[in-house]
This record gives structure tokens, C-alpha cells and sequence, in this order.
């Protein structure tokens, strides 16, 4: 085992979020809910919990495991932290929650924006009488904006291992996670990089935010300057939240090591994404069309800039090399389409969100991942990946992924670059070699197997997983 004080006895677990884990159609739900089925599987339903920061009054999907939800803060709450937490300087501003003189770090440094927003000492009250009541082995804290509030109870991981059990406050708890997700700061680092720096900081988070504030983040005016901000504040506290948990997990091998070169001492390790194995990810049948996919919600900005940059700026050099070619456009939002597409003609199909995504990734040459921005590990890649279906895509597109072609991606930075990968995607032979690389890599290191024994490992579970190996059947062209 590779975190906290954990014997081999957990029995119980609670998942602390402000994400919505159902309905599963995005990246953060699909790797929250893979967290709680392997906890309900390996502890039973009953002992696995999920408090909930968010809307009290809607209609949630039956669930097997147990559901607390505590409302968010209202709009001038959340107005009220913004101002004391973002924009007063911290001399100014009143001591953290739980403590009585500030005297440990809550409430003397300034937050991000994406904590500010949370940040209210009336929930965490309420977050820890349900964390206290539920009295789990277990705990998993979502990101630094749930991660905020163990920070401000002021007892770091090395000050519960001195203490005896029952003098903690609370309960004594056997393993406290920091599910960290991804650097944010370096995702927002990129995105004022890139030219024009068009990225809205709200980013998922900004579902938390009332009507008046996502308006204010849209302007291009407020989100540059608050984007370099809130990349400062996030990287302060993604350093700063480590020592308070038995262990720290970011989805991205890469970001895990530039997080512990930062953070020296500190556990921190890589939480893998666990995904369900398609139904359909071992038979491939591609004749050479030359048709691709690209997966991904406008409503998550660099989905829209990376697909936007594309249409733009490579059209002629994929049309020179695939005068035929077809590009299916699949996620939420992006049948409204965009401008860009028109000069594509009917070669670009905006499909808006399916419901049945192996129907056409099934006759696709190769998944389209031509980001230009982002952070952690792309899921549609890994989701490509175990449907044996190649990846063409820029760095950042396929970022977090181990391997170029031996692992089924072919990787360009410039129009030419990604024109020739697709271009090679389409010979037949090629891409069956590159369909058997891209299955192995799933089986190998992303597959459900693999992945639940690193799950069983972060979080103290005793019961082991044989290991799963079957051979990959690919047809005789």
C-alpha cells in the first residue's frame, strides 16, 4: 500500500463532492462513478456513501449507494466569499473555518475563485456533522475545492498519525484521499499561453456559479486577467493541500511527477480512470473510409477550441491528402455546430450527443483528439483505446496517455502533421496494426483488471484481483 495509516480494515467510505456523478456522459462524472462502483463492490452498497454539495430540489437517478445532499451557498453567500476570499487581501480577512484565531493556514491565504465559491463556514459545519455521523474508514475528498475544508480544520495527515484513536476531531478516520483530478493551474497555464488566451477560468466548476457571474466570466475583458489569478491560486493550493490527507492522486502519471517535485514528502501518487469494457472492443471491421470521430461537449472550452483551431487552420491539408473526408462531431452542445465547419461543406456532421456511440465510431478510421489545451488524461481517448480504435491527435490531445504508436496513437503539432496521421489511418493494414497496439495499451494499463487493483491498493482494500488476460481477436483482411 502506498497512503496513509490504513491496516487492512476498511470497512466503509465516503466520497465528499460538489460533481454531480450521474449522469455519466463526461469525463469527471465517468471517473467519480468508477470510484464508487469499485467501493460498492469491494465494501457493499450500504457502506459506501456520497455528500453531495449541490441543488436540493431536483430529481437524481436511484443510485445503490447512499446519497447525503447538502445545499450549495446561496448567490450572496457565494458574492460574500468571492469578495472576502478572492479580493480582500488576507490581512484582511476574518479566520478560517474552524479556527478561532486563524491560527493555522484557513482563512489567511487567498483562495481560488473555484473554492471561494464554496467556501462557507455553514457548510462545512454540515459537511462534517454528515462526515462525522457516516463515521467511514474511508475518506475521499474531491479536488481542493471540497479539499479546502480538512485544510481548515487545521490537522495535517502527520498529526492524526500521532494521535490515538478517538482524539482526532470527529471520528479517526483510517485513510483520508485527496482525489486531486488534474493541475488546474497548469490547464489555465496553457490556456493563457495559447494565442488570445480565449479559455473561460470557470471551467466546470462554473456550473456551481449563479446566472450574473458566468455572464461576467464570458466576457473576454474579465476571464484573461482572472484566468492568470486563478492559475496563481489554484498552483498555491494544489502545494498546499497535500500535507492534511494520507494520500494525493491525480488522474495524469505526468502531473503526478511535477506535483511531487513541487510538493517533496508529500504521498502523492497517479488515481487511473476506471472504465467499463465496451461490449464491442474486440472485433474491428474497417474497410478504408475515410471517416473520423471527434468526442467532446462544447461546454467544456478547450473541446470547442481545439475543434475550432482545427476546421480553421488544417481544412485544405486534410481535404489535399482525403478529398472524401468525413468528420463526425459527438457530444453535448455541438449540434448548434460551428461557423468553421461551413467551409468543410457536408463533411463535417454535427451529431450533438448519442446515445449509441458504437455505431459510429464502428466505421471511423481513427477518434480526432486535435486539443490545443487541458490537463489529466483524456477519457475518449482511453474509451477509443479499449474499442481498439486508433487515436490521431495533437500532444495535448492525447496528454496523460503512455505511448505514441506502440500504443495506437498518431501524434502531429501542425495541419501537415495531423493530415499525414490521418492519411495513414485510413490504409487498411496499417490500421489494423495500429487497432491491435491501441487494444494492448488498453489491456495492459487502462483495462478494468489492472485498474481495480490500483484502486484496491490506494485505498486499502485487502481483497485482491486475479489478473485478466484474453487474447485480442482482430479480423483477416
Amino acid at each position: 500500500m502506498d497512503a496513509g495509516t490504513n491496516d487492512g480494515t476498511i470497512s466503509s467510505a465516503v466520497f465528499i463532492t460538489a460533481t454531480e456523478p450521474e449522469p455519466r456522459k463526461y469525463g469527471k462524472p465517468v471517473v467519480i462513478g468508477g470510484i464508487l462502483d469499485h467501493l460498492c463492490e469491494r465494501l457493499g452498497p450500504d457502506n459506501v456513501h456520497l455528500v453531495l454539495v449541490g441543488r436540493a430540489d431536483i430529481q437524481r437517478p436511484d443510485v445503490p449507494y447512499r446519497r447525503h445532499v447538502l445545499s450549495k451557498p446561496g448567490t450572496v453567500e457565494q458574492a460574500t466569499s468571492v469578495l472576502a476570499n478572492v479580493v480582500l487581501p488576507p490581512r484582511f480577512r476574518p479566520a478560517g473555518f474552524g479556527q478561532a484565531a486563524g491560527e493555522h493556514a484557513g482563512g489567511r491565504y487567498r483562495h481560488p475563485l473555484q473554492e471561494a465559491v464554496l467556501h462557507s463556514p455553514a457548510l462545512g459545519s454540515r459537511i462534517f456533522s454528515a462526515v462525522d455521523e457516516i463515521q467511514a474508514d474511508l475518506e475521499i475528498w474531491d479536488t481542493v475545492r471540497m479539499g479546502q475544508y480538512v485544510l481548515e480544520r487545521g490537522e495535517t495527515a502527520r498529526d492524526r498519525s500521532a494521535l490515538w484513536p478517538g482524539t482526532s476531531f470527529g471520528h479517526q478516520v483510517k485513510r483520508r484521499i485527496l482525489y486531486a483530478d488534474d493541475l488546474f493551474s497548469e490547464r489555465y497555464d496553457a490556456m493563457l499561453k495559447e494565442q488570445g488566451g480565449s479559455g473561460n477560468p470557470g471551467g466546470e466548476f462554473a456550473k456551481l456559479l449563479p446566472g450574473p457571474a458566468k455572464r461576467l466570466l464570458a466576457s473576454p475583458r474579465v476571464h484573461r486577467p482572472l484566468l492568470r489569478l486563478e492559475r496563481d491560486l489554484v498552483a498555491a493550493s494544489e502545494t498546499r493541500q497535500p500535507e492534511y490527507f494520507d494520500g494525493t492522486y491525480l488522474i495524469s502519471p505526468e502531473e503526478t511527477a511535477r506535483l511531487q517535485a513541487k510538493v517533496p514528502g508529500a504521498n502523492i501518487g497517479t488515481l487511473p480512470p476506471l472504465l467499463r469494457e465496451p461490449s464491442n472492443s474486440r472485433v474491428r471491421y474497417y474497410t478504408g473510409a475515410p471517416e473520423f470521430t471527434f468526442i467532446g461537449g462544447f461546454d467544456y472550452a478547450p473541446n470547442r477550441d481545439g475543434l475550432d483551431w482545427f476546421l480553421k487552420e488544417c481544412r485544405e491539408a486534410v481535404q489535399q491528402v482525403l478529398p472524401n473526408v468525413v468528420i463526425n462531431v459527438v457530444g453535448p452542445g455541438t449540434d448548434a455546430g460551428l461557423p468553421s465547419g461551413e467551409a468543410w461543406g457536408g463533411a463535417v456532421r454535427f451529431l450533438g450527443w448519442v446515445d449509441d456511440l458504437d455505431t459510429v465510431l464502428n466505421g471511423s478510421a481513427a477518434l480526432l483528439s486535435p486539443l490545443r489545451t487541458g490537463s489529466g488524461v483524456k477519457i475518449k481517448v482511453l474509451e477509443a483505446l479499449a474499442r481498439a480504435l486508433p487515436v490521431v491527435g495533437t500532444p495535448a490531445g492525447v496528454q496523460g496517455i503512455d505511448g505514441n504508436e506502440s500504443s495506437g496513437l498518431l501524434v502531429g503539432q501542425t495541419p501537415q502533421d495531423l493530415a499525414s496521421a490521418m492519411l495513414r489511418a485510413t490504409d487498411p493494414i496499417r490500421n489494423q496494426q495500429l487497432s491491435a497496439a491501441a487494444r494492448t495499451a488498453w489491456d495492459t494499463k487502462y483495462s478494468p483488471a489492472v485498474v481495480r487493483r490500483r484502486y484496491d491498493d490506494i485505498f486499502g482494500l485487502a481483497r485482491p484481483i486475479p489478473p485478466e488476460t484474453r487474447p485480442i481477436q482482430l479480423p483477416r483482411l
